[in-house]
C-alpha cells in the first residue's frame, strides 16, 4: 500500500496551483471577511435543520445554503479548505453544521473528478448537508463531550442515517436520491463490489461516508485531538481490500495528502500550515510561522515544496503550532 500511494501522491491533483517559493511576507488579506462568511453558513445551516417542518420553508434556505457554500468554494478552493479543515481540528462548536458543509465541498470536488451527472452530485451536496439532520444536536453535544454513551444515546447513535431519511421526508423533501443516500452512507453492505456496479444512490453514499470518516477524523472532539491529516489521507484513500481505489485517488486529488489548514515541518526545519494544494498530492503551498531555528514570525512566509528546499518533512499535530496564527494573512496566501 505505502509505494501505490507514494505514487498516488506523485500524481498532479484535480486543481493544481502555480508559483514558486518565496521569502515575501503574504499580503494582508484582501477579503477579511472571507471566514466569516463561512462562518455565516454553519449559522443558516444549523438554523435551517432547527426549523425543517413540513410548514417551514427550511427547502428553499438549505439551497441558498448549497449554492453559496459551492460560489464560495469555487472562487477560492484553498483558503476554503484551509477555513474548513483548520477549524474542525481547532474547534468543536456547530460541530455538526460545519462538518456538513465540509464534507459537502469535498464529496462534490470527489464526485467531479468521477465525472457523475449534475443531478447526482447536487443530491450527494443535499445529502451532506442532511445526512446528520435527526442527530444534530447530539452531534453537537458528543463533540462537546456532554452526554454519556448510553443505551439510548447508542441507538440515536447507529439508527441516525435510516431517521435522517424518514425526517427528510416528513418534511417535505420529494427527491428520493438525496433521501436514499442519507439513508445508505453508514450501509457498506455492498463494500466489496465495484463501484461501477452500484445505482446511483449507493455509489454517491459510499462516497460520502469516506468523505464523511475523513472529515471525522480530521476534526477535534473535547475528548481526543484530530488525527494527523496524512494519516486521515492514508485511511481515506484505501478501499475494501485496504489498497487505493478510485475513490481514494479522487479524495487524494481533491484535498492533496497534506490538506490546505494542517501543520507540517519542511525539510528546512521550519514549521507552517499548508495554505494550499500544490502541483503534485504531496506539494503544497505552506505558510512558514516558525523559522527553522524556533523564532517566530506576525507573518508567514510562502513556501512552494515543490522546491526540494523546501519539501515536507511530515505532518504535525496541531498541538506543535506554538504561535497563534494569523489567518486573515493566511487566507490572502491562499486561492
Amino acid at each position: 500500500m505505502q509505494s501505490t500511494l507514494t505514487q498516488a501522491a506523485k500524481a498532479t491533483p484535480s486543481r493544481a496551483t502555480s508559483g514558486t517559493a518565496t521569502d515575501k511576507p503574504a499580503t494582508p488579506a484582501a477579503e477579511p471577511g472571507f471566514a466569516q462568511q463561512w462562518g455565516q453558513l454553519s449559522l443558516v445551516l444549523d438554523a435551517t435543520q432547527r426549523e425543517m417542518r413540513a410548514d417551514s420553508p427550511w427547502l428553499v434556505r438549505l439551497r441558498a445554503v448549497q449554492d453559496r457554500a459551492l460560489r464560495l468554494y469555487s472562487t477560492r478552493g484553498d483558503a476554503s479548505l484551509y477555513h474548513l479543515i483548520y477549524t474542525a481540528g481547532h474547534f468543536t462548536e456547530r460541530y455538526s453544521s460545519h462538518h456538513s458543509l465540509l464534507c459537502m465541498v469535498i464529496a462534490h470536488s470527489v464526485a467531479k473528478a468521477l465525472n457523475w451527472s449534475a443531478e447526482l452530485i447536487s443530491s450527494m451536496d443535499m445529502a451532506s448537508l442532511t445526512m446528520n439532520a435527526s442527530m444534530r444536536v447530539l452531534q453537537d453535544s458528543l463533540a462537546a463531550g456532554t452526554p454519556l454513551i448510553t443505551g439510548k444515546v447508542r441507538a440515536e447513535i447507529d439508527g441516525h442515517a435510516v431517521a435522517s431519511a424518514e425526517l427528510l421526508a416528513a418534511c417535505g423533501a420529494t427527491d428520493v436520491v438525496w433521501m436514499d443516500i442519507v439513508r445508505l452512507h453508514h450501509d457498506d453492505s455492498c463494500k466489496k463490489l465495484p463501484l461501477a456496479e452500484l445505482g446511483d444512490a449507493q455509489r454517491a453514499a459510499r462516497v460520502l461516508r469516506r468523505v464523511d470518516q475523513f472529515a471525522a477524523k480530521l476534526s477535534r472532539r473535547a475528548t481526543r485531538a484530530p488525527m494527523s491529516p496524512v494519516k486521515a489521507a492514508r485511511e481515506a484513500c484505501v478501499g475494501a481490500d485496504g489498497a487505493p481505489d478510485e475513490i481514494g485517488a479522487a479524495l487524494l486529488g481533491a484535498v492533496g495528502l497534506y490538506p490546505p489548514g494542517s501543520c507540517v515541518e519542511l525539510v528546512s526545519n521550519e514549521i507552517g500550515l499548508v495554505v494550499a494544494r500544490g502541483k503534485r498530492a504531496n506539494q503544497p503551498k505552506v505558510g512558514v510561522l516558525i523559522m527553522g531555528n524556533g523564532a517566530p514570525l506576525g507573518l508567514p512566509l510562502l513556501r512552494d515544496c515543490h522546491d526540494e528546499r523546501y519539501a515536507v518533512r511530515g505532518a504535525l499535530s496541531v498541538s506543535a503550532m506554538k504561535t497563534k496564527a494569523p489567518h486573515d494573512a493566511m487566507l490572502a496566501a491562499s486561492p
